[in-house]
């Protein structure tokens, strides 16, 4: 059996490849990068929202206390003879100009009283989740306004945080876009090196294919990454150790085809030796008989004796047929081409109403005595099937180098193959010798007005040029 049996079963058993399972790489990537993605916001936002309360909380808290130290600084004492509620209005209107402060004048029945103050432009507001997010306590204080004996009103500073929270949310606007434009370039970048590193991971994966269909003779690329030249130096070992498992194998078949047919050639020889002379006696001795009856003029005997002689030569003829058929007849020292070329002269002194033609390209290589023996049973066995079954009137027998192989052809314009339920047990033996030799054997097959066979041999690797 072939050393990459094992992988090439994966052409005849599809059902027998492994199925996908697993998460995808690329949908790994992507998740992972969108989770990392998210985290890495939240984390984002969480601080530029702690650090925007905190900030608001201390702007507005030192505004409120200057305001207030202000107000309490500016207004006069209830004893001084001064307009006491215009005093407050000025300060009330000059606090109300400040950041982050307001101020609201009012007088002793409670009524607000009007201020002058120059337009002011309205702030931007933030929305109500942010605004709620980073408000601070609230923060204000009561100063009386009083001219003895009476409290003529009284002035309420507030803090009033909506303009330091619309800053803090103009930049957290900002802050959001390049955040997105950073995750998504975070992402593309991972697809990317993921990208790579399956493009990569898909070179590995072919030549795995190729060694599972048989081709050994072409190694794992190198990926540039460091990570994967090992897995791809162990895929290339792995190729090199079963393509010498696969010659060793072949090697070994090749050898086991020749002691087969050296054996096959000993069986030939001894029946030769041993049937041949004894069914020689007895033809002889029938022969003997036979003018003993004639003599002694016996009808009966005489047909029983002739009946005698018929099936011994009956079974000296089918002696010679499997004498002939275990061993090969050429010479030795004959290249194919001699080989096929007396052997073909047989099958026309067999059948001289049947044309039959060599065609043998010029300087073909040599086979080696395994695939010598191959291709001449492969001829022998396709000539007789074609003069059995099919009736043809030519038969071509080819012989030439094609895609660095040796390809022996027969073809005849007979009736056409057999059925397929009809096909024996040299098909199966052909294809036996093909597998076992690493070629191909390719079965009779309609083309035309002519069937054709094929019988692709590969040229050993240490196999030099043709001569």
């Amino acid at each position: 059996m072939d050393a990459t049996g094992h992988i090439a079963t994966g052409r005849q058993a599809p059902e027998m490849r492994a199925r996908p399972h697993g998460v995808a790489l690329r949908l790994l990537a992507l998740g992972g990068s969108a989770l990392a993605w998210l985290a890495m916001v939240a984390i984002v936002a969480s601080v530029l929202v702690l650090n925007a309360r905190d900030s608001v909380r201390h702007e507005t808290r030192a505004a409120f206390q200057l305001a207030n130290a202000f107000a309490t600084l500016r207004l006069p004492t209830s004893f001084a003879r001064r307009d006491m509620m215009a005093e407050a209005a000025s300060i009330a209107a000059d606090i109300e100009t400040q950041r982050h402060v307001s101020a609201e004048l009012r007088d002793a029945a409670g009524r607000p009283v009007p201020l002058r103050l120059p337009p002011q432009p309205l702030p931007d507001s933030a929305p109500g989740w942010f605004t709620a997010l980073i408000r601070p306590e609230p923060l204000s204080d009561l100063i009386p306004i009083a001219q003895y004996p009476n409290v003529l009103g009284v002035l309420e500073i507030r803090a009033d945080p909506r303009d330091e929270i619309a800053e803090a949310w103009t930049d957290f606007r900002r802050i959001l876009p390049l955040l997105a434009a950073t995750a998504l370039t975070a992402i593309g970048v991972t697809m990317a090196i993921t990208g790579l590193v399956l493009r990569r991971l898909g070179l590995l994966g072919a030549a795995l294919e190729r060694m599972r269909t048989g081709d050994l003779d072409h190694p794992a690329p190198q990926t540039g990454l460091t990570e994967l030249a090992a897995l791809s130096d162990g895929v290339n070992a792995l190729a090199a150790h079963l393509a010498a498992q696969r010659a060793e194998n072949r090697r070994l078949q090749a050898r086991m085809m020749t002691l087969a047919e050296a054996e096959r050639a000993r069986i030939a020889s001894d029946l030769h030796d041993g049937i041949g002379p004894q069914l020689f006696a007895l033809q002889a001795a029938v022969g003997q008989a036979e003018d003993r009856a004639r003599s002694q003029t016996d009808p009966a005997l005489s047909a029983a004796l002739a009946a005698v002689s018929r099936h011994a030569e009956a079974i000296r003829q089918s002696a010679r047929a499997a004498i002939d058929d275990l061993r090969l007849t050429p010479t030795e020292d004959a290249d194919l081409a001699e080989m096929l070329q007396e052997l073909l002269i047989e099958f026309s002194d067999i059948a001289p109403q049947v044309g039959i033609t060599l065609d043998a390209a010029p300087g073909l290589a040599e086979p080696d005595e395994a695939g010598q023996i191959a291709l001449y049973r492969f001829v022998r066995e396709s000539v007789l099937n074609a003069l059995r079954h099919a009736a043809p009137q030519t038969i071509r027998v080819g012989l030439t180098q094609r895609e660095g192989a040796l390809v022996a052809s027969v073809s005849d314009d007979g009736s056409g193959p057999m059925p397929a339920g009809r096909r024996g047990l040299g098909q199966s033996g052909m294809r036996d010798r093909a597998s076992a030799l690493g070629g191909r054997y390719l079965p009779p097959r309609r083309e035309g007005p002519w069937t054709l066979t094929e019988f692709h041999l590969p040229r050993p690797p240490d196999q030099g040029p043709a001569r």
